[in-house]
Order: C-alpha cells, then sequence, then structure tokens
C-alpha cells in the first residue's frame, strides 16, 4: 500500500546569520527506493558538507529499501522477500531492521488498529493486476477477457483470507527469526515501510550531523530540525487538494508550518482506477478485501514518521470518529477530507495551519 506525494513548500529565504557562514539549500532527488520518488534538502554552510549529508541519507534510503523489500532478491541481503519465499517451510533469521519492522507492525496491530494487516500480500496482489492492466489503458472487456472479471470477484477474495491472518507470522525475539506458517502467505510491508524506513534515515542523519533538512518519501514526509534562516521560523508543507490535476493552481489544500515532526498522507488519488463511477485505490481494507473508504485522504503529524505511516491507513479506512479516537491515543493528530470534499481536523492541528 503505497503513500501518496505530499507536496514541500520550498521557499525558504536563504539569508544567514551575520555573525556565522550563511546556510544555503542543497537538495537531491532519486527514483530507485520503495517506488516512489524521494526529495531530500538539506540545509548547510558548505557545498562540500550539503553533499556528504544528501549522499549519506540517499545511500541509507537505499541499503533499507534493499532490506525492506519483498518484490526483488539482493546478493547478500535477507529481505521480506526471503521470509515471502519460505512461507510455510521455516523460519528466517532476518536483520535487525526487518525484524524490528515487523515487530512494530505486529505490535501496532494488536494495540493500535486491525485496519493494517501486512498479511495481506496475496489480496494486494489480485488488486494490483486489475490496476495495472487499467492503468495501461485496458478496457472493462479486454480485463474482463484476460482475467475472468473486471474486478476481483468476491469467491476469488474471500478464498485468500486464511492466508491474512497476523497470528500465523510468528516471530523470535532470541534468534531475530520472522515465519509465516502458511505457505501462500505473502507480507505485504507498504502500509509501514516506508515512513519506517523515513524515520530511521532521518534519525541516522542527526546522528551523523544533519542540523536542518526536509525528507520527502512518497507522501512521508520528515523535517529535521527548524529551518537555521533568518526570518524563517517553521518549515511549510503543503497538503495536496485531492480534486486538483497535477499542475493546477489549487492544488494545495493547506499549508502547515512545522519543525522537527513528521507530516504523512493517505490518499485515494494516485495508484487507482476508475470504473462504473466508482474509484478504486491502492489502499485495501482487510476486513472487506476491497478499497473501501469515507475519505480521500487524510494526514497525520506526530514526532514518528513510521508511526504517522501506520495510522494514516488505518485512519484512512476507519470512520471519523474512530480515526479521532486512535489519534489522541497515540498523541497525534489529523486532517481529514472525506468523499464529498468536506475538510475536518483535530483540535491539535488548528495549532500548525497557516493562515
Amino acid at each position: 500500500m503505497k503513500k501518496i506525494i505530499l507536496m514541500i513548500i520550498f521557499s525558504l529565504c536563504l539569508v544567514g546569520c551575520s555573525n556565522e557562514k550563511a546556510y544555503e539549500k542543497y537538495q537531491t532527488e532519486f527514483y530507485d527506493c520503495f517506488d516512489t520518488i524521494i526529495d531530500v534538502a538539506v540545509y548547510a554552510q558548505s557545498e562540500e558538507e550539503g553533499n556528504r549529508e544528501l549522499e549519506l541519507i540517499k545511500n541509507e534510503f537505499i541499503r533499507l529499501h534493499k532490506l525492506f523489500d519483498r518484490y526483488n532478491s539482493y546478493e547478500g541481503v535477507v529481505n521480506f522477500k526471503t521470509v515471502n519465499d519460505n512461507a510455510g517451510i521455516e523460519p528466517v533469521k532476518v536483520p535487525d531492521e526487518v525484524f524490528n519492522l515487523m515487530k512494530f507492525s505486529i505490535d501496532s496491530y494488536n494495540n493500535i488498529s486491525h485496519k493494517v494487516n501486512v498479511a495481506i500480500g496475496p489480496v494486494v496482489d489480485v488488486w494490483t493486476e486489475y490496476r495495472d492492466l487499467y492503468e495501461g489503458g485496458a478496457t472493462k472487456e479486454e480485463v474482463t477477457a484476460k482475467l475472468g472479471s473486471p474486478l476481483p470477484t468476491k469467491e476469488r477474495l474471500e478464498s485468500l483470507r486464511p492466508l491474512l491472518k497476523m497470528e500465523n507470522i510468528v516471530i523470535n525475539e532470541k534468534d531475530k527469526s520472522i515465519y509465516l506458517k502458511e505457505k501462500g502467505m505473502e507480507v505485504e510491508m507498504g502500509s509501514v515501510a516506508k515512513g519506517y524506513a523515513t524515520e530511521l534515515v532521518a534519525q541516522y542523519a542527526e546522528k551523523n550531523g544533519v542540523k536542518s533538512a526536509i525528507i520527502s518519501a512518497g507522501g512521508n514526509v520528515r523535517i529535521i530540525g527548524k529551518p537555521l534562516v533568518e526570518g524563517r521560523d517553521t518549515f511549510l508543507v503543503g497538503i495536496r487538494n485531492p480534486d486538483a490535476e497535477e499542475g493546477e493552481q489549487n492544488s494545495v489544500q493547506a499549508v502547515l508550518a512545522v519543525n522537527d515532526t513528521s507530516v504523512v498522507t493517505s490518499g485515494d488519488y494516485q495508484r487507482y482506477f476508475d470504473l462504473d463511477g466508482r474509484r478504486y485505490s491502492h489502499i485495501i481494507d482487510p476486513d472487506t478485501l476491497y478499497p473501501d473508504t469515507l475519505f480521500k485522504s487524510v494526514t497525520i503529524t506526530n514526532k514518528d514518521s513510521g508511526l504517522c505511516d501506520f495510522l494514516s491507513t488505518a485512519s484512512f479506512l476507519s470512520t471519523k470518529e474512530e480515526a479521532e479516537d486512535m489519534l489522541k491515543k497515540e498523541n497525534a493528530d489529523g486532517y481529514f477530507i472525506n468523499t464529498n470534499s468536506e475538510v475536518s481536523y483535530t483540535e491539535g492541528f488548528k495549532k500548525i495551519l497557516k493562515d
């Protein structure tokens, strides 16, 4: 389950303090991690320092992408594809990052919301078959001829439900192993991996001297510190208007003034297909096995990008009341745009909305 690209507003006036060398923005963009565009801007006092910080952030994203990938194998890397390949066969000893992400996912499922089920891989794969065809321009008739129906049938989806039991993901703290008990199980970490990785990257960057930065990983925005420039107290992050086309002037729904935090959005306006007047997004409800939602987008703020990632998907698949109760318990705030394009937000969100 992939996330939606937030709009970062890099409109800082880059004027340094008079007593020290000015901070300037250094930026990079790359496409080969987590199936999204990753855009990074750091604020440093020299080109050498800026490039060093950008390089260490990019390299850490690449490393974590390989570990969290469920589609590809890499030489010398044990990842979630390795775990899936051994479903019903044997436990797999995994690196700490892989084990910790799975433990976080299981703990969050048990303690926060059942709406984020990382065992949903088999169902996600079925829906992806259909979405890829429709996104590629296939007609309803062509999809039916190729796959037997214009949409996944309830019977086919329900036949996969036995493979979606979270209790069949067995983790062993002692030897850091993961075991999928049933043959055919597939973990799909898209609802949590990108945000979790972004948080790890940000923490790694801070430990290595990065003082001020914005990391945008396909809807997962993590801000390090605050602006190190005169005349600016906060960074600005824009929430996209889900009804706007790319490039339209009204493409920003709201602007947030934030520092040292995360902003994560889940929405229905990228990776979707429309059929017979209904939109089918990439985010699947593990209860219905369909992309059912009451929202066009949900944006969550909290310091921890991994937690925000989980909460944004869980909230997107919940009622507004359920989401608000969940966010309150997790000390997070939310901004909701429902399917009627009506906007609401939690009390704490008011503090960061820019007029």
